[in-house]
C-alpha cells in the first residue's frame, strides 16, 4: 500500500484531489482558499493531495499554508500517437484524474476539482449525489459522448449522454480493485490516442460503459459554468471556468479576485499573463491587471472588467 495515499486520521474518509503545474499555482491558490473560507467541516473529513509538476519548495510551501496539503510528483506516461493540440492545450496534468482511482483503496470519498474554479459555499454534500459510486455534471444542451473524440471508438455507445468530468466525484462502492480503473484509463489513452479531443474526460466516459458503471448526475450547483446566467451563479457552490475563458484571463469574479490578490500580497507568485498592451502601459504590477482580458483582444470584455472590479460586483 502506498502510504502517501493514506489517511492522516481516522476521520478522514474522503481525499480531495487536485493537479496542477507550477505556473498555475495561483489558481491552486484560489481553490484551496474557497475550501478555507466555506467547507471547514469537509475539510475536517479530508485529506488534500495535489499533483504536481515544475512546481518548486517555496510555492508548494506557500499553498501548504492555506490549507495542509500533500504534494505528489506527477509522471505522466508519454504515448505515442498524442494529438499536438492535447498536451499544448490540456497538459499533461489533465490526466492525473486517473489517479483519484487507486485514493479509493483507503478512502471512502475521492472529489477531483479543477484548477480553474471558484468554491463560493459548502460542496460537502456532493458526496450525497453518487449513489451508484460516480458523479458528473451531465453537459448543457444533450451533447453525446461522441464529442470528445474525432471517430466513434468501436464498442462503445458514442450516443450516451455526456458529461463534464471537470469535477467529479466517487466512491469506494465503485469496484474492489480500484488500481484496475486507472490502469485501463492509461491504457485506453494510449490506444485511442490518435482520436482523442476531450482527452482524459472521455475516456473515463468509456470507462464508465466498460466497467457498467451508472454515472450519478451532479447538480450543476457543484459545477456552473462561468458563463452561465447570474441566477445559476448566485446559486452555485462551485463557478467553473471551462475552455480557454479562464478568471485569469476573461472574466471578472469579485471572490475569485479578491483571493487571487491575497495570495499575490503573500507571496509575490503572480499569474504569468504577459498582455503587450497591459506591459506597455506598466499595469503589469498590480493583481488587478495581471488577471484581466487581454484589452487588444476584448476592448469591451476588459472595460466591463473594470467596471465590474471598480464597483466589487459579485456578478
Amino acid at each position: 500500500m502506498n502510504i502517501l495515499l493514506t489517511p492522516s486520521s481516522p476521520q478522514k474518509n474522503t481525499a480531495i484531489i487536485l493537479g496542477a503545474t507550477g505556473n498555475l499555482a495561483f489558481a491552486l491558490a484560489v481553490v484551496l482558499e474557497g475550501l478555507k473560507q466555506h467547507n471547514q467541516t469537509l475539510l475536517a473529513q479530508s485529506d488534500v493531495f495535489i499533483y504536481y509538476q515544475d512546481m518548486n519548495e517555496p510555492i508548494r510551501q506557500a499553498l501548504g499554508n492555506i490549507v495542509p496539503c500533500r504534494f505528489v510528483p506527477y509522471q505522466f506516461p508519454h504515448m505515442q500517437g498524442m494529438r499536438a493540440h492535447i498536451l499544448r492545450d490540456y497538459g499533461e496534468m489533465t490526466f492525473v484524474r486517473y489517479e483519484c482511482f487507486r485514493f479509493l483503496n483507503t478512502y471512502q470519498y475521492v472529489l477531483w476539482l479543477d484548477a480553474d474554479i471558484l468554491i463560493q459555499a459548502d460542496i460537502s454534500a456532493m458526496r450525497q449525489h453518487i449513489t451508484h459510486g460516480i458523479g458528473f455534471r451531465r453537459e448543457y444542451y444533450n451533447q453525446k459522448v461522441r464529442i470528445n473524440f474525432t471517430q466513434d471508438i468501436e464498442g462503445f455507445d458514442m450516443n450516451a449522454p455526456h458529461y463534464n468530468a471537470g469535477i467529479m466525484a466517487i466512491s469506494n462502492t465503485l469496484t474492489k480493485d480500484n488500481d484496475a480503473l486507472a490502469d485501463w484509463c492509461y491504457q485506453k489513452t494510449a490506444e485511442i490516442a490518435p482520436s482523442l479531443y476531450f482527452p482524459d474526460q472521455g475516456v473515463l466516459l468509456l470507462m464508465c460503459q466498460h466497467f457498467g458503471f451508472t454515472i450519478d448526475p451532479l447538480p450543476e450547483k457543484y459545477n456552473c459554468e462561468a458563463r452561465r446566467n447570474r441566477f445559476a451563479l448566485r446559486k452555485a457552490a462551485l463557478i467553473h471556468a471551462v475552455g480557454h475563458r479562464k478568471f485569469w484571463k476573461y472574466y471578472y469574479f469579485d471572490e475569485w479576485y479578491q483571493n487571487y490578490k491575497k495570495w499575490v500580497n503573500k507571496t509575490g507568485f503572480a499569474c504569468g499573463n504577459n498582455f503587450p498592451l497591459l506591459k506597455k502601459w506598466g499595469l503589469l504590477r498590480y493583481p488587478l491587471f495581471q488577471v484581466a482580458p487581454n484589452p487588444a483582444k476584448y476592448p469591451m470584455k476588459f472595460a466591463l472588467y473594470l467596471l465590474k472590479a471598480l464597483f466589487h460586483c459579485k456578478r
